[in-house]
């Protein structure tokens, strides 16, 4: 059963909060989230995380496309029993929004965090390939992880990022992430399903004041497919808005959900 395999928590369970879906992007997980999660929880939304497929404590599968994504994420909603207010951040921006457009009646608000209904043409198929090219085997400590990890990645905001998905079982150390599918699926991952869309609730795109993954070029589909959107753009902030300024972004999406 799915929900034997797929990792959701529903953080204030017994409130009757308005609930907000967190919806993680590529290579992050619900953990990512938490200290957000407790912000919203402390004013009032019931707030629930998920862990998407290949991610975090959710099952592996060789498929990974956003069409998949949506059914996870629907199976979540349906078990909550009602609809939701929604937050989703790149790939889960994407999820979130093609979830949006084939189940309207699932979604009361729709929140989309530095990302667009377009496909990309870069791509995130080198730090996968980094990833695989450690050999977990050798290693008994993180920190000889990062090491050989700095070869290829230099940046060490984004690597701290990316050992978040570094785990130990028996005292072996192991990724979490299923980078085998992502490998396959980055494609998909980076593409966005082209299909007559349409969400005319509520729907509010946040971009970062120093991230092009919003521009001018990609606010025509964004228009097209959620007539009734906003834009806001987060000053002092890239793509992981909701870590490089996240007082911002909260006040921005509490009063967004809260109108």
């Amino acid at each position: 059963m799915k929900d034997l395999l797929l990792n959701y928590n529903d953080l204030n369970e017994a409130s009757s909060f308005r609930p907000v879906l967190i919806v993680h992007g590529l290579f992050g997980s619900s953990q990512n989230w938490q200290t957000f999660a407790k912000r919203l929880i402390q004013n009032n939304f019931r707030v629930i995380t998920v862990d998407l497929r290949n991610h975090g404590n959710s099952f592996h599968h060789d498929v990974h496309n956003y069409e998949e994504m949506v059914s996870d994420l629907t199976f979540v909603i349906e078990k909550l029993g009602t609809p939701v207010d929604i937050i989703g951040h790149s790939m889960g921006g994407k999820s979130a929004m093609l979830l949006s457009c084939l189940h309207p009646s699932y979604v009361n608000k729709l929140a989309v965090l530095d990302i667009a209904p377009v496909k990309y043409t870069h791509s995130q198929l080198d730090k996968v390939l980094a990833l695989l090219n450690v050999d977990l085997s050798s290693f008994t400590k993180r920190s000889d992880v990062d090491r050989i990890l700095s070869k290829d990645i230099p940046d060490k905001r984004e690597r701290s990022f990316l050992m978040l998905n570094l785990d130990r079982k028996d005292e072996a150390l192991k990724w979490k992430i299923n980078l085998n599918a992502l490998k396959r699926c980055m494609p998909e991952i980076m593409d966005f399903p082209q299909k007559n869309l349409k969400f005319t609730k509520p729907s509010l795109f946040v971009s970062g004041s120093n991230s092009s993954y919003i521009n001018k070029e990609n606010l025509r589909p964004i228009k097209n497919i959620f007539p009734n959107y906003r834009l806001e753009v987060i000053r002092n902030s890239g793509h992981w808005i909701h870590a490089d300024n996240p007082e911002d972004l909260f006040l921005t999406l509490r009063d967004f959900f809260l109108k």
